[in-house]
């Protein structure tokens, strides 16, 4: 059972803070607009507001210390009007009844959405919600017919030095764009594999009081229910010196595990197995850290990797590693000044084929020291899942590329990249005297 104790400070009205939240600027029937999304899907819809001059200093100065008198005389100087600390606070009562602050009406609703999650049997599905389950059958159906078959699908037979594949890393991104790519980890996984059991590393798109976040509940798909693996999930939980429960709810609104539960069931159709569903929180403070450290010098992280590697090492073939992942968010959507044009979609390119030459490589310290270079400046969302399980596979494990692809909106606003990654165990040479 989670805990109704929050992972985050709360603050009084009279000094606001502004919750950690994905915020897009867009243009909405030719005016601007500040769409706000939660990344823990306790609001569940966008919400749209028009920016003003107080909405902007509240956006950049909330943060749990300025009171409404300070950002009144803020306001008053970037705008030389009169503004006053009872219209701040009008605006700020605005955004916690639409539940944006860290205040006490937000921690009431977070108590209830846990304890609304600790009630559920099963993990429900956030992607594929419908009622109509059929017709979302027929769709995903269609759907994955076009991954087998379209223009960049995979061929016959993969490419692999070792046939024996115990690692993939997949999209998570929508079908729509990343279907193909998809397909060709996936069949990695069905062709190349005998695994009983997947562990699952997701990409938790939000910060988080702890790094690793674990679950026991079966995932629900359009294909059925997909049980937790109570052994293997056990046997990490009794080795690993961390705490892997405590927020447990993110998984209701997290889709990077959904997205590769849904497709392991479709591929291996008849075939049981049951999953290890963990989320993997960023690492963004080592990305910083003068001087540089490595993650593996957070002892968290560094049982973490020591855990998952003994669990491959215990269980053999029966367990297969998978890492929803993936790579750059680039374009004016991500905050970006200029469009995706050619230029810049080769600049990613050679950066992202850069990182996963590192990936190939299974070396998660050069992996993340690439970031450092540019403080991630292309907006890779998944260097921790990643770093993760490159270091639990490290030296006893090789990496294949099989797709990179870069997904552009027509407009170039909006560009996500993303490739599929197989891994299979060095060859071992004996030398008899």
């Amino acid at each position: 059972m989670t805990t109704t104790v929050p992972p985050f400070p709360v603050f009084p009205i009279e000094t606001p803070a502004l919750r950690p939240l994905q915020v897009t600027p867009v243009t909405h029937e030719g005016r601007q607009v500040l769409v706000f999304q939660d990344p823990m899907g306790i609001i569940e819809n966008p919400i749209a507001i028009v920016p003003d001059a107080i909405l902007l200093v509240i956006l950049q100065h909330a943060d749990g210390e300025t009171d409404l008198g300070k950002l009144a005389e803020i306001a008053r100087q970037q705008t030389d009007l009169i503004i006053t600390a009872d219209r701040i606070r009008n605006v700020v009562r605005e955004l916690d009844e639409s539940l944006l602050l860290l205040s006490e009406r937000f921690m009431a609703r977070w108590k209830e959405r846990r304890i609304e999650w600790d009630a559920l049997p099963v993990r429900r599905s956030v992607v594929f919600n419908g009622d109509e389950r059929d017709l979302i059958l027929e769709d995903l159906e269609e759907e994955f017919q076009r991954h087998e078959e379209g223009p960049d699908a995979p061929p016959e037979k993969l490419d692999l030095p070792n046939e024996n594949v115990r690692a993939v890393i997949s999209p998570h991104i929508d079908y729509l764009r990343g279907g193909e790519t998809y397909a060709w980890a996936y069949k990695a996984v069905r062709e190349h594999t005998k695994a009983k059991t997947f562990i699952i590393l997701g990409t938790l798109h939000r910060s988080a009081a702890h790094t690793f976040i674990a679950t026991r509940k079966p995932y629900d798909t359009p294909y059925g229910l997909v049980e937790v693996d109570d052994e293997v999930l056990g046997a990490i939980e009794k080795d690993f010196r961390g705490e892997l429960f405590e927020e447990e709810y993110l998984h209701g609104s997290e889709h990077t595990i959904e997205l590769q539960v849904v497709y392991l069931k479709k591929v291996l159709g008849d075939r049981s197995f049951k999953i290890v569903p963990i989320l993997v929180a960023p690492m963004d403070e080592y990305l910083y850290a003068e001087p540089a450290v490595d993650p593996a010098q957070d002892p968290e992280i560094d049982s973490f990797t020591q855990v998952i590697r003994d669990v491959m090492r215990k269980y053999g073939d029966d367990v297969v590693l998978i890492a929803g992942v993936d790579l750059a968010h680039c374009g004016p959507e991500f905050g970006h000044p200029d469009p995706n044009d050619d230029v810049v979609l080769d600049a990613i390119k050679r950066q992202d084929l850069e990182a996963l030459k590192s990936v190939e490589a299974v070396d998660a310290t050069a992996f993340f020291n690439s970031f450092r270079k540019t403080m991630n400046s292309r907006n890779v969302c998944s260097i921790a899942p990643i770093y993760c399980a490159l270091h639990a596979m490290r030296e006893e494990y090789q990496g294949k590329l099989l797709r990179y692809h870069q997904a552009n909106s027509e407009d170039q606003t909006c560009m996500v990249s993303f490739a599929s990654v197989a891994f299979t165990p060095k060859s071992r040479i004996i030398l008899l005297s």
